[in-house]
């Protein structure tokens, strides 16, 4: 009885074998109203019988809504994002939605085509972390369309929803702990710039200097990008140029988990030890700073709370679009170890 994939079995064609109304069967399908338990299971026998499918998509659009959410991340090698996704993903099955995800690479350009394409998939809202160029772009993009957006980890001065970490009195705290360690030049691989946490990181490690009488030095900014490479080759460049003088780091921090990836690798090939020659932090922390010897010192950012609260507010936004845009702040936790010890005793 099982028809072939060219001749699609409707519901009108599931009615008139199980000799019901089409209304019945949709009741049966959807639940919606008491079926007697022999029509019930005469249905669902022919439903088995003939293959026949729910057309999932027309239905979603009858009801102007698809079940499916647009993801969009800046950097998905980033283990951060890692985490934050899969507490999106987890949080937005279990409230019966699938998510579209895709990876914009920090290019703009690249993040509206994304944009594009979830708008043509209809999807009921969407997450963004967004690139340094995401107000001028994308979210105009979405707000002329008038759909649900929450901006996770980086902020814009749009008066959107947003969910991320505290980061100005967490870098300041981190600075603060090598300061009290006995180190007064500390390095500072920061990431992309004119993004919002990249300045306010950067303001953090600023503000712990000045409270603790240290001038700030623009030339122990190592230019990290957020990425291994650029930070591997900024640590170097600054070692070797500082190498053998007073004025040489006794401590670098890493603005994100790529980077410290990339500091590390440098200074293991100029022969640093760590933390003997140089102490190294980051903020971020992940599954394998504490598989680095020495265990690393790290912020480590409530990654599962952040992409949980972000599925939750787009999912209210979604079915109630009323009430005032939501800026939800997670406090980071600063997790000592044995990467921050001293080059030397010099309290």
């Amino acid at each position: 009885m099982q028809k072939s994939s060219e001749n699609k079995t409707t519901i009108g064609d599931v009615a008139r074998i199980a000799k019901v109304s089409k209304s019945t069967v949709s009741h049966v399908l959807n639940n919606t109203k008491n079926v007697s338990d022999k029509t019930r299971e005469k249905i669902l026998k022919v439903i088995e019988e003939t293959g026949y499918t729910p057309n999932l998509v027309a239905k979603a659009l009858k009801k102007s809504e698809t079940k499916t959410i647009g993801l969009v991340i800046s950097d998905i090698q980033n283990q951060y994002f890692i985490d934050v996704i899969k507490a999106i993903s987890d949080e937005c099955i279990r409230n019966g939605y699938m998510v579209f995800l895709a990876d914009s690479n920090d290019d703009p350009v690249r993040e509206l085509e994304i944009a594009k394409s979830f708008c043509e998939r209809c999807v009921d809202g969407v997450i963004l972390s967004p690139t340094a160029n995401s107000e001028k772009y994308v979210g105009q993009y979405f707000r002329e369309r008038d759909i649900p957006i929450v901006y996770i980890d980086r902020m814009l001065d749009l008066n959107g929803d947003w969910v991320g970490s505290e980061n100005h009195r967490s870098m300041r705290n981190l600075t603060e702990h090598l300061i009290l360690l006995g180190h007064k030049r500390i390095a500072f691989a920061a990431g992309l710039r004119h993004i919002s946490t990249t300045e306010e990181r950067i303001e953090g490690y600023k503000e712990a200097l000045e409270k603790n009488g240290i001038v700030f030095d623009e030339a122990l900014i190592i230019e990290g990008e957020s990425r291994s490479g650029p930070a591997e080759r900024g640590t170097k460049e600054i070692i070797e140029r500082m190498m053998g003088i007073d004025d040489c780091p006794t401590a670098i921090i890493a603005a994100n988990n790529l980077m410290v990836l990339g500091v590390m690798k440098a200074l293991s090939e100029l022969n640093i030890r760590v933390p003997e020659d140089m102490a190294v932090v980051a903020f971020d922390d992940c599954e394998w700073a504490g598989l680095f010897r020495p265990r690393l010192t790290a912020v480590a950012q409530p990654c599962k709370d952040i992409g949980r609260k972000a599925a939750e507010l787009l999912l209210e936004r979604i079915h109630d679009r009323s009430g005032s845009p939501q800026r939800i702040y997670f406090q980071p936790e600063l997790v000592i170890r044995e990467s921050c010890g001293s080059k030397r005793n010099i309290l």
